[in-house]
């Protein structure tokens, strides 16, 4: 069982990155930069495929990663990582331990500022459980998802029309699709956190942005979903709008979503 980490990432100069992130295991890195190329380096012994890339957009990166992804076990990656030195025999042991899993997220731990708390045991993760998940803690089955022909939503992620939300909507669809996720206690990187790329408050776009991702998740639930959302997070935006008006303006984000579908 082999493993590869596939990374997204902009403007890179050079290959530099690959140390920065620890990577020591074979790798995928898509490059989102002015130009157009791709070229395989060795580094430490594992095989690095660099792809120069000009087109933008978080999710469009994601999916042309899995395109040219080979390794049984992937591992979703931003820029902003550094792997524990481990990190590979760490992951591969745990799709050892859990055969019946397909995709197994784990721990990411904040270096400037605590990034989130965990459960302290393993547990299999659901529709609504997996909406608390984060790409960078995520790994797979190559061969599950590809079978399914899962990829990423282009209109959801950095750069794209929806700026958050991907990596819930690609775990839905392969729940949906049936296949199996599960969450371990198991550390694999710690994570840069800097000022978010997409997030300027509980405005207008935010809540466009979470009506159109639960509509992309699950067309018949997403009621159910922007519901339970506008209930339990008002606390976080009742400052900045009301109850109702996050109500209204998530439903406006489905009506918006579904012409596209």
């Amino acid at each position: 069982m082999d493993l590869q980490v596939l990374v997204a990432t902009m403007h890179q100069k050079d290959y530099s990155l690959i140390d920065k992130m620890n990577i020591n295991s074979d790798a995928i890195v898509i490059n989102q930069c002015d130009e157009n190329s791709e070229n395989e380096i060795q580094h430490d012994g594992k095989k690095v495929k660099w792809f120069n890339d000009s087109d933008r957009g978080l999710s469009k990166s994601r999916n042309m990663a899995l395109k040219h992804a080979t390794g049984d076990i992937c591992v979703l990656a931003d820029d902003d990582l550094e792997y524990v030195e481990n990190y590979s025999d760490l992951i591969i042991e745990q799709f050892k331990l859990h055969p019946q899993a397909d995709i197994i997220t784990f721990q990411v731990e904040g270096i400037e500022k605590k990034f989130k708390s965990y459960y302290k045991e393993s547990r299999k993760l659901n529709y609504f459980t997996s909406m608390k998940i984060s790409s960078v803690e995520v790994a797979f089955r190559l061969e599950k998802v590809k079978e399914q022909d899962i990829k990423f939503d282009e209109n959801f992620g950095a750069g794209s029309r929806y700026k958050m939300g991907e990596e819930n909507i690609f775990l839905a669809h392969c729940i949906k699709n049936g296949l199996k996720i599960a969450y371990v206690p198991v550390k694999i990187a710690d994570l840069h956190i800097g000022e978010s790329s997409w997030f300027n408050g509980y405005n207008k776009g935010y809540f466009i942005s979470k009506g159109a991702q639960f509509t992309a998740m699950s067309k018949s639930l997403s009621l159910l979903y922007i519901l339970q959302f506008a209930l339990r997070k008002r606390n976080l935006y009742k400052k900045e709008t009301s109850l109702m008006n996050a109500l209204k303006i998530m439903l406006q984000g489905r009506s918006e979503y579904l012409k596209l579908m």
